[in-house]
């Protein structure tokens, strides 16, 4: 047996009181684990397998790539009580999990990102924008999945400073004085460049009060959405339930601008 830390990242049923669980593990990335009835009632297991719980269990390793794990004993769990209250908080967190879980292999040892998830949960639970949560991650795992664009320099001349927007073209900011050479650039404001560029090097332990407004949320979430849809072609369903939701909240919104009238 073995003693396990790990990070629930979702969770399926298997039979009829089993279910599979999705992990990040500290030490070798991301494996699934066999919970034996954990759906019954006074399962001692149950509390321990819950999505996005911190959780140090008893078991043992898959001993093929491909093959289950098992969970026979949890010791400690860590649930964040936002992403069970907040509908919004929560599907911020299944995006950033899904994200993960789509990027990397299977057994790759990604141990660094183990420790931003953890922390990105913390942040989630301690009522920061869970928006911009994601869009770290979203912005910082374009490199693991081979886009990598460059947001450090114009590639032609090398400068740093100045206004910049994003251009697919060239796979990342040119200045202005470039601007004629690509005439599908995003024409981004200079705000959410600036965003951008602070993103993809932030560490999730820097992240404390957020104070962004919509107008500049709209725009890095804009550029974010089209990498992800025409250059890497990755589409999460927590991304479309997020959509819906955003659709939802606006149509009350004017429905309540038009009742008060």
């Amino acid at each position: 047996m073995a003693i396990i830390n790990g990070i629930v990242l979702n969770t399926k049923q298997y039979k009829d009181n089993d279910l599979l669980v999705r992990i990040l593990t500290e030490t070798a990335g991301l494996r699934t684990f066999l919970a034996r009835g954990a759906k019954r009632p006074k399962s001692k297991l149950a509390g321990g397998v819950q999505p996005y719980t911190l959780v140090t269990f008893e078991g043992a390793w898959p001993k093929k790539e491909s093959g289950l794990g098992y969970i026979n004993d949890v010791q400690s769990a860590k649930m964040f009580s936002r992403l069970v209250d907040d509908i919004e908080a929560n599907a911020y967190a299944a995006l950033i999990v899904s994200l993960i879980d789509a990027t990397f292999e299977e057994n790759q040892i990604i141990t660094r990102w183990y420790n931003q998830l953890a922390i990105a949960l913390e942040k989630l639970d301690e009522q920061l924008d869970p928006q911009v949560i994601a869009n770290i991650f979203e912005i910082q795992l374009l490199v693991p999945l081979g886009i990598a664009p460059n947001w450090r320099a114009d590639p032609i001349s090398g400068q740093t400073d100045g206004r910049f927007d994003y251009s697919e073209k060239y796979n990342g900011i040119i200045s202005e004085e470039h601007f004629d050479l690509d005439e599908h650039r995003l024409m981004l404001d200079q705000k959410t460049v600036f965003y951008l560029r602070q993103f993809s090097i932030i560490d999730m332990r820097q992240v404390h009060e957020i104070k962004m407004s919509t107008k500049t949320k709209r725009g890095l979430q804009k550029v974010i959405d089209y990498i992800y849809e025409n250059q890497v072609g990755l589409k999460p369903r927590a991304k479309v339930f997020i959509e819906q939701m955003h659709s939802w909240q606006n149509q009350l919104i004017n429905f309540r601008k038009k009742t008060d009238i």
